[in-house]
């Protein structure tokens, strides 16, 4: 049965959130993905759907370790407490188009990102789908900082542990200070030869509040 979850966060904590995850576009390429598990990172790169990324000039490869203050990375989820051997093992192979709105994300998860049944947490789950729809929202906020106002997750399928998975999202609506953004997180075989399966999709509402444009020249560092 499929779960439905909505969630509202207070101000205080969605601009903690927003804040640590707002892209910063001038700096996203000055550093070089982390990875802690070479292997898999290159059989995603060598697959054919990262290849078509790579080579098509629509597409921007993101550093995301590098999209939000060096001193919020260890309070960052999936790139500071959750990220090691067994765990979060590569640093998310992220690209953009920012013509069209779009977001795709490869991540792979470790065996030790379970719960009881032995299968991927939801929160997990939960963590990149909040992550990924923010990193593909709030470009398209005037300062592209933001807050999330809404999250609803739709879960459909358990991931197993050490598979890699793909999230791909996009703008569904973008005026003024508000932007809907949707997408599905999906197993991904890098060597094409088991099919997709979804294991939840989402839709995020974020908005900048009146009062962020005081906080502009708020730069991370």
């Amino acid at each position: 049965m499929l779960r439905f979850i909505t969630r509202t966060t207070t101000p205080l904590l969605a601009f903690g959130l927003g804040f640590a995850a707002f892209p910063y576009r001038k700096s996203v390429r000055d550093t070089k993905l982390q990875h802690i598990n070479e292997d898999i990172a290159q059989k995603i790169l060598s697959s054919n759907q990262a290849q078509e990324l790579i080579n098509d000039p629509e597409w921007e490869q993101v550093i995301s370790s590098n999209t939000f203050p060096h001193q919020h990375k260890k309070n960052y989820v999936s790139r500071g407490l959750l990220m090691g051997p067994n765990l979060f093992e590569i640093d998310p192979i992220i690209y953009m188009n920012p013509t069209k709105g779009e977001f795709v994300g490869f991540y792979h998860l470790g065996s030790k990102l379970v719960s009881q049944d032995g299968r991927v947490h939801n929160g997990v789950v939960a963590t990149l789908l909040d992550e990924g729809l923010c990193a593909c929202g709030f470009p398209r906020l005037p300062s592209t900082k933001g807050v999330t106002a809404q999250l609803a997750l739709n879960f459909e399928n358990e991931a197993d542990p050490e598979t890699t998975v793909v999230l791909r999202a996009k703008i569904i609506e973008a005026r003024g200070r508000k932007v809907v953004s949707g997408g599905t997180l999906e197993s991904f075989d890098p060597e094409g030869k088991t099919q997709p399966h979804v294991i939840a999709s989402g839709k995020v509402v974020l908005v900048e509040p009146n009062w962020f444009k005081y906080f502009r020249w708020v730069q991370p560092v």
